[in-house]
């Protein structure tokens, strides 16, 4: 006898959802929130999940953040949930600095956005 088996990634859009306060842009906004997962296969159908992380994207500065286990099966259970920002820690430093004014891209340094003039935190 014969058996395929075998453990497969996978990740699953959970769409937009709301954040309170994110650390990097100090502001709120709508960020996409990802879940990422391992799952064993046996003849190439998928049987269960395990090792479920989830993770958030910051729309401005593109920063990633890990949630909390609990938080994110609150969030994927609750389409209408809003991301509490104290249950989520930085995986990946932003990528670029925007301007939270105009959404200008701006050097990391700067004080002042060079587009509108708005202070930069």
């Amino acid at each position: 006898m014969f058996f395929i088996i075998g453990v497969t990634s996978g990740a699953h859009d959970l769409g937009l959802r709301r954040c309170g306060c994110l650390p990097c842009c100090s502001g709120g906004a709508m960020a996409a929130v990802t879940c990422t997962f391992q799952q064993f296969t046996l003849f190439f159908i998928p049987l269960f999940r395990f090792g479920k992380r989830y993770f958030v994207t910051c729309p401005n500065c593109g920063t990633v953040y890990e949630l909390a286990k609990d938080e994110g099966r609150r969030i994927e259970k609750d389409s209408a949930a809003e991301i509490n920002p104290e249950r989520m820690y930085v995986v990946q430093g932003a990528s670029r600095k925007t301007c939270p004014g105009c959404g200008c891209a701006v050097d990391p340094n700067s004080r002042y956005c060079p587009n509108c003039g708005a202070r930069l935190l």
